[in-house]
Order: C-alpha cells, then sequence, then structure tokens
C-alpha cells in the first residue's frame, strides 16, 4: 500500500488543519469553495418549488405507501416540473428514509429492489436525474432553463445534487419521516452526485458512495491505462464540470486538491464507498487509498475512520466497521441487491 501511495504522488492538502476540531471546521469552508471552484461548482439562485401530491395508493404488496411528489419551479424565465417518488413501509413510527438519485423512470427498476427495501424497514425517496436536467451539453433545459446564463457556469452534476437537497427539505417537513435518519445513495455518476451533495448537506447520516469511479470517490492522480482519469471523462461528459476543471486534463498533478479531500468533508457522518472487481475503469484502488487518506479527519471527532486497511484491497474485502467504509464485491459496475444490503445492514447499525 505504500508503494501504491508513493507511486501516486499524493500531496498533504491537509496541512496543519488537522491539529484541532476547530482548526479542520475553519478550514472546511475554504477547501469546499475551492473544490466547487475549480471542479463542480454549485446551483444557486433557483426558485423555492410548490408541491403538489398525487397520491398511488397502499402498493408493493399492501406493505407501502405510495406518493408521486411533483415540484415545480417557476421564475421569469418559465417553469420546470420535477417529478419524484415517496415509498414508506406502513408504520406507526417514522420511519428512516434512503433518498435515491437515480437513472430510471420506472419503479421498481433494476437498481431499485423496491420490497426488498420497504422489508427492512426503509422507506425510499426516489427521483430520476434527468428530470432535473438532461445528461448532455443541453443547458436550456430543465432547472439549467431557469438560471441566469442557463447555468453554464455549473457542472450538471451540481443541478442533480442541487435537486437532492431540494429533496432533503421536503423530508423534513414529514412526520412519517424520521428526517434525522436519512441516507443519500447514487451509483456511478451519480454515486459522484452523491458525494458531491453530503459534501454540501450535513443532514445525511449515511453516504453510500456506489461505483463512482474519477472525480468520485476515486484519486485523480496516478491512474494507469485501465482507469477513467479527468481526460478521459472530460472526452464524454464535459458538461458534467465547471469549465475551469479542463485544465487539469493530463495535467492532475496541478490539481490543488484530491478526491479524498471531497470525501473528508463528509465526515464525522458515515459513508460506505461501494467498489466492483471488474470495474477497472472506476479504480478500485484509487477508492480505497481515498478512504485511507480521508480517515484522520474522522480521527479529529473521536471517530474511526477506515478500519482494517492494511493492505490494498482484494474481492471479497468488508472493511465497514468505521465509519468510513469501503468493500470490494465481485462482479461488474452495478448497483444490486448485494450493495443494497450491504447499505442497509450498515443503516441499520447506525440506528442502533
Amino acid at each position: 500500500m505504500n508503494n501504491e501511495l508513493k507511486r501516486r504522488q499524493i500531496p498533504d492538502f491537509f496541512g496543519n488543519s488537522l491539529s484541532s476540531v476547530e482548526s479542520w471546521e475553519k478550514y472546511k469552508s475554504t477547501l469546499l469553495s475551492l473544490i466547487l471552484d475549480e471542479e463542480y461548482g454549485k446551483a444557486e439562485g433557483l426558485p423555492t418549488p410548490t408541491i403538489k401530491i398525487e397520491e398511488q395508493g397502499i402498493n408493493f404488496a399492501g406493505k407501502a405507501k405510495w406518493e408521486s411528489i411533483y415540484f415545480t419551479f417557476e421564475n421569469e424565465k418559465g417553469s420546470h416540473t420535477v417529478k419524484t417518488d415517496l415509498i414508506l413501509p406502513i408504520s406507526d413510527k417514522a420511519v428512516p428514509v434512503f433518498l435515491e438519485i437515480g437513472f430510471n423512470r420506472e419503479i421498481p427498476n433494476k437498481y431499485f429492489p423496491t420490497e426488498e427495501i420497504i422489508d427492512n424497514g426503509f422507506g425510499v425517496f426516489y427521483f430520476c436525474y434527468e428530470d432535473a436536467t438532461s445528461d448532455d451539453g443541453d443547458f436550456n433545459n430543465g432547472l439549467c432553463a431557469l438560471l441566469p446564463n442557463g447555468g453554464i457556469e455549473y457542472g450538471k452534476i451540481a443541478l442533480w445534487s442541487y435537486m437532492a437537497s431540494i429533496c432533503m427539505d421536503y423530508l423534513e417537513t414529514r412526520d412519517e419521516v424520521d428526517s434525522k435518519s436519512v441516507a443519500i445513495i447514487g451509483h456511478s455518476r451519480l454515486g459522484k452526485t452523491a458525494l458531491l451533495t453530503s459534501a454540501l448537506d450535513s443532514r445525511f447520516v449515511l453516504t453510500c458512495v456506489n461505483n463512482s469511479g474519477c472525480c468520485g470517490a476515486s484519486l485523480s492522480r496516478g491512474k494507469i491505462d485501465k482507469n477513467e482519469n479527468i481526460t478521459s471523462i472530460t472526452d464524454v461528459f464535459p458538461f458534467w464540470f465547471k469549465k475551469s476543471f479542463m485544465q487539469y486534463r493530463d495535467n492532475e498533478s496541478i490539481l490543488p486538491f484530491d478526491q479524498h479531500m471531497l470525501l473528508s468533508l463528509v465526515a464525522p457522518r458515515n459513508v460506505i464507498i461501494g467498489g466492483a472487481y471488474e470495474d477497472f475503469w472506476a479504480d478500485n484502488e484509487g477508492q480505497f487509498l481515498s478512504a485511507y487518506l480521508a480517515s484522520p479527519v474522522w480521527a479529529l471527532y473521536g471517530k474511526n475512520g477506515l478500519v482494517g486497511a492494511n493492505s490494498l484491497p482484494k474481492m471479497g474485502d468488508m472493511l465497514l466497521d468505521g465509519s468510513v467504509g469501503f468493500y470490494l464485491r465481485s462482479g461488474k459496475h452495478f448497483l444490486s441487491r448485494y450493495d443494497w444490503n450491504v447499505y442497509m445492514k450498515k443503516f441499520k447499525e447506525i440506528l442502533k
């Protein structure tokens, strides 16, 4: 592991900020501003949405209440409505909820085992990311169309993240929801979105970052040919990021941070990074090392970060005893029932 860290040449970006909780808390806002300014941007200036609820009745074998909730944003530039779905198990107590940023509009779907989640006592608040704004270079649709200059100074990840926090705002208004017990979950590009959202919004008690890879949980420095890097990701998806991020193409060594610094902003709350053994593009070693390098921040708060990190990850590793978790399952790039069960098990432990 030390040889891999040496090869990647990760600078010490923490400096004196880890001398105390006070020094870290003081540094956090500067660090977050730096990451937003250089990589993602931050969506601001959208109108407060109006909300309409459409009852879908008791569903899923009679085990849950399902509502479709429509958020309509409107200003002088026009209006846009984002459909979301809230599914809560029938209970006489306020329930913990997963907020999922998803790829599909249909429920259930291949990434979303609804009944399994309900049977474990969790609700789900779900929205399809492209209902917020499209996953392409068009900044004239969805929420982007309502922003000054079409929101072109932000990347699309920032817009999807913005919608996730709007959903969190809404969950706080629902008595049936334990709004102090909300986890956020996303896969791949939406794993990146979930991580950014949790760095910006401290209301999530658990952040589930599934196969997020480059510009998510994985370190940017030290990539090899089979790993996605800043150049390859911005060749295809430049609109996910601020234009200023392009200066780091083939030039990662001048980045004034690396992705473990984004991860560190989640402390002292819980985060799990899920990896898949055959997902070489996501750079599992880079995701693992990011968790390892961020862990000293949790120690400041008297918590364990990544526990059991003695060597580079192997298939089947399950390091979940600390507030920073990492596991590496078999298989490919996917948000599977296996992943959901890992996240649900940890969520239950947190709630004890």
